[in-house]
């Protein structure tokens, strides 16, 4: 009776991966869909604004890091916060309209409301690795030699990653009862984007703004990230346990909205 209760649950698992994996595909796939140049996009986004910020900041506005000689050093710390805000930023826009997006797939498709939005992360994975390529084929080009703090580095994205997910659940299963939340959240992710130090540096900021950051999520995975791809040093452990710790409460929460509105979510999409 126990093996048969185990090789249920291990086909059930099964299912929900290819299922995930699909889902995952089809979007990558509806993306690039209708267009020209199809999935080559999938390329040419990220390679492009890593040369427009190389060439524009490094050359043409002649922009510096005071403590750095390298002309590229703000290039470097630009790109860097911003390769992963754009991860963070992408999942949770996804994810608050992901059960009003999918509506009609949720319909079909049985499948729990908490794995099921796992292809979005997935699929902002695959273009964050590819842009994260392009970043690192600059870095070798001009030379710029990383530590061994640079192992550190899928620890902070995974942290990010699951932080955010686990937010981005709540909030789509929020948003199907308050259509607007939607729109706030795209009005706040614009202001999160300017209180996160990525196009400046957190020294430039008032001692009082400055304690604030630490009130950021955002600012968690991106100050980590500056402080190794640029400044070589170790991540700052207590921020990432702030990360992790943030992340299961949300994880905790998520699960308990699912259990109590998931039968209300399904009859409202």
């Amino acid at each position: 009776m126990k093996l048969d209760i185990s090789i249920e649950r291990k086909e059930y698992w099964k299912q929900q991966g290819i299922k995930i994996l699909l889902f995952a595909k089809w979007e990558l796939r509806d993306q690039f869909r209708n267009r020209l140049l199809g999935g080559a996009w999938l390329f040419l986004q990220p390679l492009s604004y890593i040369l427009i910020f190389t060439l524009v900041f490094s050359h043409l506005m002649n922009a510096r890091l005071q403590q750095f000689d390298s002309p590229y050093a703000y290039s470097i710390y630009l790109i860097s916060g911003i390769l992963l805000w754009n991860l963070m930023a992408g999942i949770l826009q996804r994810l608050t309209n992901i059960y009003a997006e999918k509506a009609s797939l949720i319909k079909k498709v049985p499948i729990s409301l908490v794995l099921m939005p796992l292809y979005v992360p997935l699929v902002e994975l695959v273009i964050f690795l590819i842009a994260g390529t392009f970043f690192g084929i600059f870095l070798i080009s001009i030379h710029y030699s990383p530590t061994l703090y640079w192992l550190w580095l899928p620890v902070i994205v995974l942290l990010s990653v699951f932080f955010t997910y686990n937010l981005g659940l709540i909030l789509g299963i929020l948003s199907v009862f308050m259509p607007d939340l939607r729109n706030f959240i795209s009005i706040l992710l614009q202001l999160a984007f300017w209180m996160t130090p990525i196009v400046y540096v957190d020294s430039i900021l008032p001692t009082w703004v400055a304690e604030w950051l630490m009130f950021n999520p955002f600012y968690w995975g991106v100050s980590n990230i500056h402080k190794i791809i640029l400044h070589g040093q170790a991540p700052d452990l207590a921020l990432l346990v702030l990360l992790f710790g943030t992340g299961v409460i949300m994880a905790f929460f998520a699960r308990y909205l699912q259990k109590r509105l998931e039968k209300d979510v399904r009859d409202l999409l």
